[in-house]
């Protein structure tokens, strides 16, 4: 090929007497020993090369032809003297010539194939008696092998693929033809596995939230280290908890995902620049990080992240545009988990505002948050971008739970409204809290219906708020008396009253 290459010592070299190289064996020939118009003269060289090496020189170099394509392939080593002689002979008789009498041998040629028993009852077995054990016998012996003394089989140098009992099975099968094999059914039913009661939960998972108008994303396990400040971990991570990729494709794969929420981030950006309005991902996969500051074994574990950014709904003539916030994506979390009562337990997160720990029956199930204001902006979102990740085994144990069945009222309830005064940092979650503990047996919700405040100072202090709640009381055998509601309803109110110090207006 007019080029230069420098070997190293797995490369196989021939040489003439004096160094001089006159081809790469088995790959390439070289220039000067090349056929040209004006040669008179042939050395004819016939051989047998190892595959392995022979493919290793082509890669390394990049050098492919015909020779090396048969040889990496593995030919026959008996064939050799007998291919020499062909080749003489065609030449003789294209060209023209006289050919010298002697041939020079230089080595033995190995033997890569050995004596292989054919079973006959696993030959039945997997044949389905579809063929006798003469017919199989007499296709071997067409296929050029040889039954020896020891019932065990002489392969032919040319086939050193035939190593095994299945091998020859496999030979047996194609000329017999598949068609003549008879199918049997031997699967069974098995009963429900761990990995099968996951599989339905996820797609339980996948079906609540695509009816909930959100698109299932698949991005890549493999992030940068300018995505780092974007991930969003069940647990904060430590120095030493992110697992890199010790060669890297490129820098944009550097690290091995701690959370899926840096790739839902780059998915909606992507999404921001091709002027979407609406952004609802969600996606499921695996995560990976040390859980010991790179001291610990690496784990590996499943989550399920979500976000939500841009038009809460489609424009229409009869509704106008709104912006997703925080309360979408809540209303999302809820949605997904059916009846049961979600609490959102503030908890700061790097990288992040409003972050807040997800928690269902008193345990941590995920991480909620908004990207910070800068990062939106770096980013071209002119909206906030919600997102939340959860541990996505604790919620497939969530979803296999019953679901709480009631018979509808036959009697009808009573309400009651209040409206407290406490600091404006108290979180709804501490007055959710104070009620649930207080389990008054006639309280059958409440629901914050209203939240005032004024940053003047004139009508309630700028460091106060002002909540409103209304409380629905219900007895499951009887009409509840107003004597008796009141009195259920003052108990409650000492209770938010004892444990926040809560004021009523």
């Amino acid at each position: 090929d007019d080029s230069k290459h420098v070997l190293n010592t797995d490369d196989l070299l021939i040489s003439d007497e004096s160094g001089a190289a006159l081809a790469l064996a088995g790959v390439m020939g070289g220039a000067e020993s090349g056929v040209t118009e004006a040669t008179t003269d042939i050395l004819l060289e016939s051989a047998y090369f190892v595959p392995q090496g022979i493919r290793r020189t082509s890669r390394r170099t990049a050098l492919s032809s015909d020779s090396s394509y048969r040889f990496e392939r593995g030919v026959d080593p008996a064939g050799v003297v007998t291919a020499s002689s062909l080749a003489v002979k065609l030449i003789l008789e294209t060209a023209g010539g006289t050919a010298e009498a002697a041939t020079q041998l230089a080595g033995e040629a190995p033997v890569l194939v050995r004596s292989v028993t054919l079973d006959e009852k696993k030959l039945d077995q997997l044949m389905g008696g579809s063929t006798s054990i003469s017919a199989a016998e007499e296709i071997l012996t067409r296929l050029g092998l040889t039954k020896l003394a020891d019932g065990s089989w002489d392969v032919p140098s040319f086939r050193a693929d035939l190593q095994r009992h299945i091998d020859l099975v496999e030979e047996i099968a194609r000329v017999h033809g598949l068609d003549n094999v008879p199918s049997r059914f031997l699967g069974a039913f098995v009963p429900a596995s761990a990995v099968d009661a996951a599989y339905d939960a996820d797609m339980v998972l996948r079906r609540r939230l695509a009816a909930l108008g959100l698109h299932e994303c698949q991005t890549i396990k493999l992030i940068s280290d300018a995505q780092v400040s974007d991930v969003l971990p069940l647990r904060p991570l430590q120095e030493g908890d992110l697992i890199r990729v010790k060669l890297p494709l490129s820098e944009d794969h550097a690290v091995m995902r701690p959370s899926i929420v840096p790739g839902l981030i780059a998915s909606a950006a992507r999404n921001v620049r091709q002027q979407a309005k609406s952004l609802r991902f969600f996606e499921m996969g695996r995560v990976f990080r040390n859980a010991g500051g790179g001291k610990a074994k690496d784990q590996e574990s499943e989550t399920l992240a979500v976000l939500v950014a841009g038009s809460a709904q489609p424009t229409g003539w009869s509704q106008g545009d709104r912006t997703a916030d925080l309360y979408d994506l809540k209303g999302v979390l809820s949605a997904l988990l059916g009846d049961r009562k979600i609490n959102f337990a503030p908890k700061d997160r790097a990288g992040f505002v409003l972050a807040s720990d997800i928690k269902v029956d008193d345990q941590n199930i995920g991480v909620f948050a908004r990207l910070t204001p800068a990062r939106e902006r770096e980013l071209d979102f002119t909206t906030p971008v919600f997102v939340a990740e959860l541990d996505l085994g604790k919620l497939r144990k969530l979803l296999n739970g019953i679901s709480h069945v009631e018979d509808l009222p036959q009697f009808p309830g009573s309400s009651r409204d209040a409206a407290m005064e406490l600091p404006i940092t108290t979180p709804n979650a501490q007055i959710e809290a104070i009620i649930s503990k207080h389990a008054e047996p006639l309280l059958i919700s409440s629901e914050c219906f209203d939240v005032f405040t004024d940053p003047s100072g004139q009508k309630i202090g700028a460091d106060r708020k002002s909540v409103a709640y209304r409380f629905q009381y219900r007895e499951a055998s009887r009409t509840l008396k107003a004597e008796e509601v009141d009195a259920a309803h003052q108990k409650v109110l000492e209770a938010l009253t004892k444990g926040l110090g809560v004021t009523f207006r």
